[in-house]
């Protein structure tokens, strides 16, 4: 601890002692002499093509680039349909007051601009990849799953789980923070948000030390639209959405933006209702040693639908020049149904293995409501301390969700006629969480910043369930379903990093620390005869977890960068997971969760190269993971054939690979970005237990696959208000705990017209083109072999119309800026 205390009083104090200088102007219209604010102004060395620092103008066309160190120095400005500007410099012993720059007007026709915005547009930081994708066209109307479904390395299954990099283990935030997004709850809230409502997406693969450390396979931040210009603007927009087999469906949205000195204030309201049909096969073979004994047959039908509210407003006051204080939050109101029938058929094998009619049929049938009232509201202020861009900002965040339902489930034998079962389950889901976070952050120059912080969350979920006996009256509690299940959880957490740039060397190092504590009991019925439920307390997990990163890059001649981190993550179970209830709405398949669980533990290397050209953009990466105690979903085949299902820790687990994602500009008419992701999957051999029953024992043998996906976004100018997307990926099989996912594709399209001087744009979009987007896996264990292929929707054909008003319109410049002064992955 002296050790490093002594480091960083070094790091604080005898670091920045070079001799560093100032750039000042201002940037207005050659023709109305009018400041242009939010312009970019990038500094690159004169043998480099690479920005080292960049700024926007502020709202009076000002800029100032601080403490640059000597050197000869090209200026560039550039901004939306003005010609770029590129200024030579020499840097030496004074204050470089540039005065008034003038930009002239481009003369190149619109359409050669619009490029610019159109698609998933790529960028490149020292510690993630960004994509704006708030021109997304074939997203336009859908969802934030829609738009996470387009973003390289990120996969959205059928009922909105995430994963990237095909690891589920992945943290989603908004604006930064987890805003109470779980595994149980992100699903339907990324549903119910509008796509239009994002700007861009985050990827960070490998996360510094600053940020959260849950989720092994890294975190993936949805930045939400939020621009400053002086003025309001606004849109209004309308669409309809149809599903196969279902019915047609509709959207409302209103967007208003507002700015001044004083106040930045937004609002969004989106209106959404979505109807789905799906549907899948399941068959399952009782085995006798290398004999098939038995096969179950199941063949299901699954409706699901939503519809809702969801609103995001917030508001920014400017008390001067260095205080700000926000306060923003979103929300969420729906109610939704679903339904499913399910038709089983269990056959028998005679000694010559041929098999028997079906000894039994009975068709069971669940019917279900539910609400999810969810939101989060988040209490900010920013300090900034000088013009370096140094500055204190806190954050207090409360973020309820909660889920209600009432599922009713009635079995039916086929044969007679007769009812087996039918029974109704009302059952909740909540999580409270709290959060407060403070960051500091010192710049000593362009090259240099340190970052220190503290974060605390506190976090309570509850999820009562019961169920009812119908077909007695009164009708009778089921006290064996009765189940209440209460977890708290508190992380403390505190870090720090630096980072430096020596020349083409760029390093960041940093250490975090969390000290993790969960407690958790839960009720239950022992015996039918029970007047009382008893409380089990669990047994208290606490750990203090030690967090490093270090990131370093180093720039080469010719646009090309070679970047190396290393990072050590973690995921713990959490909600569902850890949750002891048993679930028997399917006949023949019980889940429930495994309060035993442990943390699984990633240390995680990737090498990155990046390479530009004046039309392309390509990275290229290394990976690799080590997880220990790897959480995976694992079946045993009971005595009387049920199927359970639970989550357990597997041995180890570790993943290889490379990843090429490209960003091409071909023809002046056509983006395109791509990614190809080959990787090498092993899972060591393990054997399990099962908690109720512990004479059931699963043995995992060791497995390993290569495989592959793919996946391209094509942005192409049909005309210079026309433009078309066509998106299409493709999955190799991919390795599961027993067994494997076998291979998938699918392809989007959209469509955009803009009309009334681009104040109108008709957005048609078609996902899933060709119906493909199913799940087929095979599984295996001892006494059973299944294969089963579910999908959750259809294809989806939808039309968006926007309307644009306001005294202004938002410009790209902000986010050109990002690009053009990030793709040195140096310091933000």
């Amino acid at each position: 601890m002296k050790r490093f205390i002594s480091s960083l009083f070094l790091i604080l104090f005898f670091l920045p002692i070079f001799a560093l200088y100032t750039i000042k102007g201002k940037i207005i219209d050659s023709g109305s002499q009018v400041p242009i604010d939010f312009a970019n102004v990038a500094l690159t060395k004169s043998n480099s093509e690479t920005p080292a620092t960049g700024v926007t103008t502020d709202d009076k066309g000002n800029f100032l680039l601080p403490q640059v160190p000597k050197g000869k120095y090209t200026l560039r400005v550039s901004f939306v349909g003005y010609n770029t500007l590129n200024i030579p410099l020499n840097v030496s012993d004074n204050e470089l007051d540039m005065g008034v720059i003038k930009l002239f007007e481009d003369s190149k026709t619109l359409s050669e601009v619009e490029v610019v915005g159109q698609g998933s547009q790529m960028s490149f930081e020292l510690d993630k990849k960004v994509f704006t994708v708030d021109k997304n066209i074939a997203s336009a109307g859908g969802s934030a799953s829609d738009v996470l479904q387009n973003i390289p390395s990120v996969d959205v299954d059928g009922e909105g789980n995430v994963s990237l990099r095909n690891n589920s283990s992945v943290e989603v935030w908004i604006n930064g923070k987890p805003s109470g997004l779980t595994a149980d709850n992100r699903a339907q809230v990324l549903q119910q948000m509008p796509a239009e409502s994002i700007e861009k997406v985050e990827v960070m693969t490998n996360p510094s030390a600053k940020f959260k450390a849950e989720g092994t396979s890294g975190i993936i931040n949805i930045v939400l639209n939020k621009k400053r210009k002086a003025g309001y603007y606004g849109s209004v927009s309308a669409g309809a959405m149809y599903v196969d087999k279902a019915k047609p469906t509709g959207t409302l949205g209103l967007n208003i933006n507002y700015s001044s000195s004083k106040f930045d204030a937004y609002l969004n309201v989106g209106l959404r209702a979505m109807d789905f049909k799906g549907g899948g096969y399941f068959d399952r073979y009782g085995l006798n040693g290398t004999d098939t004994i038995s096969l179950l047959h199941q063949v299901s039908d699954m409706g699901r639908g939503y519809q809702g509210l969801f609103g995001r407003a917030g508001v920014d006051y400017h008390i001067n020049d260095k205080h700000t204080i926000s306060l923003s939050g979103f929300g969420m109101l729906g109610s939704g149904y679903s339904s499913s029938t399910i038709d089983y058929e269990f056959y028998n094998y005679d000694d010559n293995l041929k098999l028997i009619p079906a000894n039994r049929l009975f068709t069971r049938s669940n019917t279900g409501t539910g609400t999810r009232p969810s939101s989060s509201l988040t209490l900010d202020y920013r300090f900034d301390i000088d013009k370096l861009g140094s500055n204190l900002m806190s954050s207090f965040t409360l973020s309820p969700h909660k889920r209600t339902g009432i599922e009713t489930i009635v079995e039916t034998e086929n044969r007679v006629d007769t009812i087996n079962d039918n029974y109704t389950q009302n059952y909740e889901g909540n999580n409270d969480e709290l959060e407060f976070k403070l960051d500091y952050t010192k710049i000593y120059s362009t090259n240099q910043k340190l970052e220190l912080g503290i974060n605390a969350m506190g976090e309570t979920r509850y999820s009562p369930a019961e169920a009812f006996d119908n077909l007695v009256t009164p009708r009778k509690e089921i006290k064996s379903y009765y189940n209440n299940f209460v977890q708290y959880e508190n992380n403390f957490a505190a870090y720090a990093t630096y980072g430096s740039k020596y020349g083409n060397f760029t390093y960041q190092a940093g250490l975090r620390a969390e000290y993790f504590i969960r407690d958790w009991d839960n009720s239950y019925y022992e015996n039918e005869n029970d007047l009382e439920p008893i409380t089990k307390a669990g047994t208290q997990y606490k750990k203090l977890n030690l967090f490093p990163s270090a990131f370093v890059s180093y720039s080469l001649p010719d646009k090309n960068e070679l970047q190396l981190n290393v990072t050590r993550r973690i995921q713990r179970p959490h909600g569902r997971e850890i949750n002891p209830f048993r679930n028997y709405s399917d006949a023949s398949n019980v889940s429930y969760g495994n309060p035993n669980l442990l943390p699984e533990l990633s240390t995680a290397f990737e090498l990155n190269h990046i390479k530009s050209w004046d039309n392309h953009t390509l990275s290229s990466s290394a990976y690799y993971r080590y997880t220990d105690d790897v959480m995976q979903s694992v079946q045993f085949l009971n005595s009387v054939g049920i199927m359970e299902s639970t989550t357990m820790n597997l041995a180890k687990s570790s993943n290889l690979g490379v990843e090429f994602v490209a960003k091409n500009r071909i023809l002046k008419i056509i983006n395109l970005t791509s990614t190809l992701n080959l990787y090498y999957n092993k899972i060591n051999a393990s054997s399990y237990a099962s908690i109720y029953n512990p004479s059931l024992i699963t043995i995992i043998p060791e497995k390993e696959l290569f495989s592959w996906n793919v996946k391209s976004m094509a942005n192409v100018i049909l005309g210079k208000n026309t433009f078309l997307q066509v998106t299409g990926d493709y999955s190799a099989p991919r390795l599961i705990a027993q067994g494997k996912e076998s291979a998938s594709y699918a392809v989007d399209l959209g469509l955009r017209q803009t009309l009334m001087n681009k104040n109108l744009s008709l957005n048609l979009m078609v996902r899933d083109v060709f119906n493909t987007r199913k799940r087929t896996t095979i599984t295996y264990g001892s006494g059973f072999y299944q294969n089963s292929q579910t999908y959750f929707m259809g294809r989806m054909i939808g039309l968006t119309a926007t309307y644009n008003f306001g005294n202004m319109k938002p410009k790209q410049s902000d986010k050109k800026a990002s690009s053009d002064m990030n793709m040195d992955g140096g310091m933000d």
